[in-house]
């Protein structure tokens, strides 16, 4: 993978879920990539830097020294340079700004305001679609971007546990491959690490179906319910280890 895209990953720290933002998204969700990396900021004339807190398909959060009216425009560039992006900055509208409750600084929430040819040769849309960012991936009832996985794993079923590898693995739900064959809608507790310096987790879910994979293992098709704000980010730092490893 490009160095650009490496410099850009591991400023991303975990995936989270944020509420629909209409009714007719009811049963969707928005995946987003919380960050902490730098960029610079135009609005009107004034040039000034800020951290992006978290990023999607429709917009970032900004944390800044300025506070922004709502409404105004505001060009976001990224200081890093790549081959591969063609525009350095996007035209983003200011949604909202608030004073950070630990802070001096502001959070100022942004959404996309360039032409859609300029999104696609932008860095953002550059990070996003290298991260599987895009509108299958992102309204989808998976829920999920998923990163391939070797991990063993353990999946607790009916008070019996079972051995198995872990195939993929998303902010949705996960690829548990194994021996045994598992009921649909089982509810289920399966084990995701240790990797690295992570340590292992326990999230709950609903297995949706088991269909038999090679050589006559089953491979079950896992959906996380019901996942606390821990788990949710311990879930992506697991999700942004695999994807480094798999680019390494």
């Amino acid at each position: 993978m490009l160095d650009r895209f490496k410099q850009l990953l591991r400023g991303a720290l975990a995936f989270f879920q944020v509420r629909s933002q209409s009714k007719s998204d009811e049963r969707r969700r928005l995946i987003r990539l919380r960050c902490d990396y730098k960029v610079q900021c135009v609005v009107d004339q004034l040039q000034f830097s800020a951290q992006i807190r978290d990023m999607g398909l429709n917009g970032m959060r900004l944390r800044m020294a300025e506070k922004l009216k709502p409404g105004s425009n505001i060009f976001v560039y990224h200081p890093s340079n790549t081959q591969r992006v063609e525009n350095e900055y996007v035209l983003c509208l200011v949604r909202w700004s608030r004073k950070h409750k630990d802070s001096d600084e502001f959070d100022v929430g942004l959404q996309y305001a360039d032409t859609p040819g300029n999104m696609r040769r932008s860095w953002v849309k550059f990070l996003l679609k290298e991260l599987g960012f895009d509108e299958r991936a992102i309204y989808t009832r998976r829920k999920s971007i998923r990163a391939d996985s070797s991990m063993e794993s353990v999946l607790q079923c009916d008070g019996r546990e079972f051995h198995g590898m872990l195939l993929n693995l998303g902010a949705g739900g996960a690829l548990f491959e194994t021996d045994a064959q598992f009921a649909p809608n089982s509810k289920v507790q399966l084990r995701v690490g240790p990797l690295g310096n992570l340590k292992p987790i326990w999230l709950p879910g609903v297995l949706l179906h088991s269909k038999e994979g090679e050589e006559g293992s089953q491979l079950a098709s896992i959906r996380f319910v019901d996942l606390k704000p821990a788990q949710v980010r311990s879930l992506g730092q697991f999700v942004l280890q695999l994807l480094r490893s798999g680019e390494s």
